[in-house]
């Protein structure tokens, strides 16, 4: 947003297996200003979980430019993989920035994805409210500082609901489109 007007676009696709696992995450982002693309971003990663723990992060990402290629799998001791052909390592306590999965908010050591790179952050947690269409839902805000600054909102069931980011000093929001019917 630049003042209240949209300068860009965040598209989310996600697939799920039979148990609600993700297993395909796609990302496609611009923003412009003036008409002329400042950011681009496109991510087309498979990660396969089990239970709050992801066992593999396949795919490529675009960065505004910067290509990713990834292949990372957890073992015995934690990560293990490529970035770009090199070999990476990460520590076992370490976990994904996905900022779909409720997890997240209960880690101080994250790192990146694409760039596979820790990041050591504190995480506060306080009550709020999220507009969904015309409906006000109670969640619960957690706002990210030290090496990534970011906030995340989740609603009582611990499910995803928005995500605020900064690129290139704007303002970047992520949000639900609807609520599933319960």
């Amino acid at each position: 947003m630049l003042g209240s007007k949209k300068i860009g676009q965040v598209h989310y696709t996600a697939r799920h297996d039979n148990e609600g696992t993700l297993q395909e995450l796609k990302t496609r982002s611009s923003v412009s200003f003036l008409g002329v693309e400042v950011y681009h971003h496109t991510l087309h990663t498979h990660e396969f979980w089990k239970a709050d723990e992801m066992k593999r992060l396949w795919g490529s990402t675009n960065e505004h430019g910067t290509t990713y290629e990834i292949d990372l799998s957890r073992k015995s001791a934690g990560y293990a993989g490529t970035l770009n052909n090199q070999l990476i390592e990460l520590p076992a306590n370490s976990f994904p920035t996905a900022v779909w999965h409720y997890a997240i908010t209960e880690h101080t050591q994250l790192f990146s994805i694409p760039e596979l790179r820790l990041l050591n952050v504190k995480v506060k947690k306080s009550p709020d409210t999220v507009l969904i269409g015309n409906k006000k839902v109670p969640a619960e805000k957690f706002v990210f500082s030290g090496d990534w600054t970011t906030t995340i909102w989740f609603d009582k069931n611990k499910q995803f609901l928005k995500w605020q980011y900064f690129v290139k000093g704007k303002k970047v929001i992520v949000l639900l489109d609807t609520l599933d019917a319960a």
